[in-house]
């Protein structure tokens, strides 16, 4: 008899969890057709359910959507509380951008060592931006002791991950010798390589560079972007 009532507990268990899962994705579905229709008040009303479910891609996005005002008026306080909330549940994006409005001091005061704390979580992740931003912190010395070697060894992990802002930073560090021996040759490489993608600064530092350099140290620059573009899979742009 209590092994039949403990059938029946375990299998209306089953059928509880299978409904909500099944009634989740359907949500998921209609915020992301939403999104695509541009319909951001009926997303929001969506997101807003899932992420009382404790979702936390749908509490980041509902994070975003206080924060960028969109389906609702702006409220950076709102968006600090999803954030944290995803980011505490170990959602990189989240975590990185909870630490951009610590950084910022925007809906929460600001607050250098949290935003390097919860950079460093996000870059732990793998994450390429909050990589870069945590380089930052460690460049200018905001809220972490400064450390040029260390900034290095970030932008290095954000550019290897194609990041355009991670690439032209390495490329900086490399051309100024700073965190690094200097090195005119890799700096044109990962200068081109975030030229690549439109970035101004980029572009007017690969002029600069190419000024500087001889044809040889260009070729081999060009050579090591293409080796890079290979072993990534990337084709050139």
């Amino acid at each position: 008899m209590v092994r039949r009532i403990f059938k029946l507990i375990t299998t209306a268990l089953a059928v509880v969890l299978l409904s909500t899962q099944a009634a989740f994705a359907v949500t998921m579905t209609e915020v992301a057709e939403a999104i695509k229709k541009n319909d951001m008040d009926k997303a929001f009303d969506g997101l807003q359910v899932l992420a009382n479910q404790k979702h936390p891609d749908a509490q980041f996005l509902l994070a975003m959507m206080y924060e960028k005002g969109r389906g609702t008026e702006a409220n950076l306080e709102k968006a600090a509380e999803w954030y944290k909330a995803a980011a505490e549940q170990g959602h990189p994006s989240a975590q990185n951008n909870l630490a951009q409005l610590y950084n910022q001091g925007r809906g929460v005061p600001q607050d250098y060592k949290e935003a390097v704390k919860w950079f460093s979580k996000a870059a732990g992740s793998g994450n390429a931006t909050a990589q870069y931003n945590l380089a930052l912190r460690y460049a200018k010395g905001e809220g972490v002791e400064k450390n040029l070697s260390k900034a290095f060894e970030l932008y290095r992990s954000s550019a290897e991950q194609n990041n355009v802002f991670g690439q032209f930073n390495l490329a900086y560090s490399y051309a100024t010798g700073e965190g690094t021996d200097k090195n005119m040759v890799e700096a044109l490489r990962w200068a081109m390589l975030s030229a690549e993608k439109k970035f101004p600064r980029a572009i007017q530092f690969v002029s600069f560079l190419g000024s500087k350099m001889s044809q040889e140290e260009i070729s081999k620059a060009e050579a090591l972007a293409n080796e890079w573009r290979k072993d990534k899979g990337i084709g050139a742009q």
